[in-house]
C-alpha cells in the first residue's frame, strides 16, 4: 500500500472542495447561476447533469482519501485528468462559436482559469507522486 504525500492529501482536499462547490451550484441552483452569470443557453438538465458529474468526482475524492492508498487512487486522478482536459477544450472552443455578454465572459474566463490551474497542478503533482 503506497500512500500518498501530504501535499498530495492537501491538494486532493483543494480539487474536492472545488469540484463540491460548483457541483451543487450547478445541481442544485442552476438558474441562480444563469442568472448570475448571464449565461446564453439554459437547460436545466444539462446543468444539473455536469454539476452531477462534478459532486461524483468530489465524492470519488472523497472516498480516496479516506483509502489513503495511491494505488488505489490513481486511475481516478486520470480520469480526472481526461474530464478538466475535455471541460477545457469544450469550454476554449465555445468562444468561437458562441455570443457572451461582457459578465459572462468573465465567468467564463474565470472558469477556464480555475480548470486549467487545477489540470497543470494537478499533472505536476501526480507525474511527482509517481516518481516516489
Amino acid at each position: 500500500m503506497a500512500e500518498f504525500s501530504k501535499e498530495m492529501k492537501i491538494l486532493l482536499i483543494i480539487n474536492m472542495i472545488v469540484g463540491l462547490v460548483y457541483g451543487i451550484m450547478y445541481a442544485i441552483f442552476p438558474e441562480a447561476v444563469w442568472a448570475l452569470n448571464d449565461a446564453p443557453y439554459f437547460d436545466p438538465h444539462f446543468w444539473r447533469l455536469f454539476g452531477g458529474t462534478l459532486i461524483a468526482v468530489g465524492i470519488g475524492i472523497f472516498l480516496g482519501l479516506l483509502g489513503k492508498d495511491w494505488d488505489k487512487i490513481k486511475v481516478f486522478y486520470q480520469f480526472a485528468f481526461v474530464l478538466l482536459t475535455i471541460i477545457a477544450l469544450v469550454n476554449l472552443t465555445s468562444n468561437l462559436y458562441v455570443v457572451r455578454s461582457a459578465t459572462n465572459l468573465i465567468f467564463h474566463w474565470l472558469d477556464n482559469i480555475v480548470i486549467i490551474a487545477l489540470l497543470v497542478v494537478n499533472i505536476f503533482f501526480y507525474l511527482r507522486e509517481e516518481k516516489k
